[in-house]
């Protein structure tokens, strides 16, 4: 068939088509109208359980009024409206939007939407919601294929996710968000990348034991903490493995930096290898490899790192942390003279602190050493 050919044969189409709908209208046709079922029909006209979803990425004071602003804003909204049921306000404070991970009233919303509590959430914006496009719109398509389907209202946008037609504005606002989160993700780096290129480090001390700050922000040296730092920097230079150590500080009741009872190896190693013990610090040791993810990767070349040298108090001499370095390295304990002609052995006492009283133990004492150090201290209280 010809190219004019087949245009003859689709305009006969379309002029039949014309032709058969003409005559259904001309024409009285008898057709059978099946009403739907009540229930779905009282289904639009009951009345809606209404849950918000709030969130703030910090804990500062403006975004904490922030906060605050939108659960009574939603709470008021929802109660005035007769035709909707309050269910409740579902917030996170100080957790960032891209992505669902560590937001637990958000996937406790999601779990109730799930059970039936649900029928449609009100939230103050899309980036309010989730950051991240693919979380966003996943979410919103599981919670539309729910019988009944929640819905998802968005102020800021007037978007409704039960609306059909707002499937394209939706996606293409979620990837507004996303790139707004991702912009703001770089100039943070940006900005901590600066801030160490001047000597200028970001130290947490909450978990940094030995370490605390004052009341203008400096790094000071808690000295009960730096007990115990000496204390195990010692230990290890008298021949004591991380293991061991980590035994006598267990058995000793002294408590972790976090307050856990029990001290493991891997902690002690953590203490000996870091480098702000002797007062330096260095920046960069791991970076974020997503933005939404906050994936971390330990950054062993891929990215600079920067030095500074004494920016903090010390706690243990560099010669002395430089010793200990060097033992890790290889793996080889220190062989100190531990033996007196007069004594028989060499008694290390600590002096002050959490661990006053106790002794720098040396695991290649004997049988009989032991039993010197034990009769020395049933002498020493008998005196």
């Amino acid at each position: 068939m010809t190219h004019w050919g087949k245009r003859k044969k689709s305009k006969n189409k379309r002029e039949e088509k014309k032709l058969q709908i003409q005559k259904a209208f001309s024409e009285s046709v008898s057709v059978e109208v099946i009403p739907a079922l009540e229930s779905y029909l009282v289904e639009n006209n009951r009345i809606l359980r209404v849950a918000a979803y709030c969130r703030v990425s910090t804990y500062e004071g403006s975004q904490a009024g922030s906060h605050e602003l939108q659960v009574q804003h939603y709470k008021e909204m929802i109660e005035n409206n007769p035709k909707w049921e309050f269910v409740g306000i579902y917030a996170d404070e100080g957790v960032s939007g891209t992505s669902t991970r560590g937001r637990i009233n958000f996937l406790r919303m999601v779990d109730d939407c799930y059970s039936g509590k649900i029928d449609l959430i009100l939230t103050k914006s899309i980036s309010r919601f989730a950051r991240n496009t693919l979380d966003c719109l996943d979410t919103i398509r599981r919670l539309r294929l729910l019988r009944p389907p929640v819905g998802v209202f968005f102020e800021s946008e007037n978007l409704n996710t039960l609306e059909s037609k707002n499937e394209f504005t939706l996606g293409v606002m979620s990837l507004v968000a996303q790139g707004e989160s991702e912009q703001k993700s770089a100039a943070i780096t940006w900005s901590i990348i600066e801030r160490f290129k001047k000597g200028i480090p970001i130290i947490p001390t909450h978990n940094l034991l030995g370490f605390d700050k004052n009341e203008y922000g400096q790094v000071v040296v808690a000295e009960e903490e730096a007990e115990i730092i000496r204390y195990i920097y010692d230990s290890y230079l008298d021949g004591a493995s991380p293991s061991e150590i980590a035994c006598s500080l267990t058995n000793a009741r002294i408590p972790t930096v976090i307050g856990n009872e029990i001290w493991k190896s891997s902690s002690i190693l953590r203490i000996l290898r870091n480098e702000k013990y002797c007062g330096d610090v260095l920046m960069q040791k791991t970076f974020t490899v997503d933005c939404f993810t906050h994936r971390k990767m330990h950054n062993t070349g891929q990215r600079p790192q920067y030095l500074l040298k004494d920016g903090i108090p010390a706690i243990i001499s560099k010669e002395k942390w430089e010793k200990v370095q060097y033992l890790l390295k290889t793996r080889r304990y220190s062989s100190t003279q531990v033996t007196k002609p007069e004594t028989g052995i060499f008694i290390s006492r600590v002096k002050n602190g959490a661990l006053k009283g106790f002794i720098h133990i040396n695991p290649k004492w004997n049988k009989e050493e032991i039993k010197q150090v034990v009769e020395k201290f049933k002498d020493e209280r008998k005196i």
